[in-house]
């Protein structure tokens, strides 16, 4: 029995020139008609593709998939495998991590009418944390430095954020640098080296949405002064650094741009 280029590609959603392409690569071996020299693929092609495919939903790459399908030992396989579900192991975290923090930005949005510029007690959160002189630094710095790079991309829109030391939450008149924010729940899904980051954390938080205006240090000021008013009222000191930590950019249906970010303070009672 013998199928045609066209119905093999219908039934597995590839374009012909995909088929054609893993005939190149040695994966397929179609027989060509003795009268009209078009390809057919046999019943052991049908099966070889089903598994091409499935090595392929698992990660595999062509290349990996034509030494598995033509000399690989058992061990080699199974040793394969363990790699592939290790790497899958590692994105359904980084994928759980991503839903959870969209789900904690979707529910700051959805209330930021009654959340925005108002500091709340929250519990403990905890980040790793490593500071820059300027956003130019933090930037020049990512070509030397594979970690930093290795950050940013696994999680861009809380990679850049703005420090608050702990020498000026208790008063103390020092700048507020930049820096780079790693949520801990990201640790276990990025093989980064934080031995070099510093980390923020406490059993409890103070927490306040604000909206970055056109003077970012001024729109953190006014949103700190807030929090340090709110520690001293409710009897709270701050034990480590603070950082702000983004969630959302856009511009609405005023075509104004809207910035939400929140900053997050780890605390203990005096």
């Amino acid at each position: 029995m013998k199928i045609s280029i066209s119905a093999l590609s219908v039934a597995y959603g590839l374009t012909p020139e995909a088929l054609r392409y893993y005939e190149e690569k040695g994966l397929l071996t179609p027989q060509r008609a003795s009268s009209s020299g078009f390809r057919q693929f046999s019943l052991n092609d049908v099966q070889r593709l089903g598994f091409i495919k499935s090595y392929q939903r698992q990660g595999f790459s062509l290349d990996e998939i034509k030494h598995i399908l033509t000399c690989c030992p058992q061990d080699e396989l199974i040793a394969m495998m363990d790699q592939k579900r290790a790497e899958l192991r590692d994105q359904l975290t980084l994928t759980r991590a991503v839903y959870d923090r969209m789900t904690a930005g979707t529910d700051l949005l959805r209330d930021s009418e009654r959340l925005s510029m108002r500091p709340r007690l929250c519990q403990g959160c905890a980040a790793y944390l490593v500071e820059y002189s300027s956003v130019g630094e933090l930037f020049s710095s990512v070509h030397t430095s594979p970690v930093l790079k290795e950050l940013i991309d696994a999680f861009p829109l809380t990679s850049y954020c703005t420090l608050i030391p702990l020498k000026r939450l208790e008063g103390c008149d020092v700048p507020l640098p930049v820096g780079v924010c790693a949520p801990v729940e990201y640790a276990a899904a990025i093989h980064a080296d934080f031995s070099s980051m510093r980390m923020s954390a406490g059993p409890r938080s103070v927490r306040c949405l604000f909206e970055l205006f056109t003077s970012e240090s001024r729109s953190v000021m006014q949103v700190l002064d807030l929090c340090l008013s709110f520690m001293q009222e409710q009897g709270l000191r701050p034990i480590c650094d603070g950082y702000t930590r983004q969630y959302a950019w856009f511009a609405d249906e005023k075509e104004h741009r809207r910035h939400y970010a929140e900053l997050i303070i780890p605390v203990a009672n005096t």
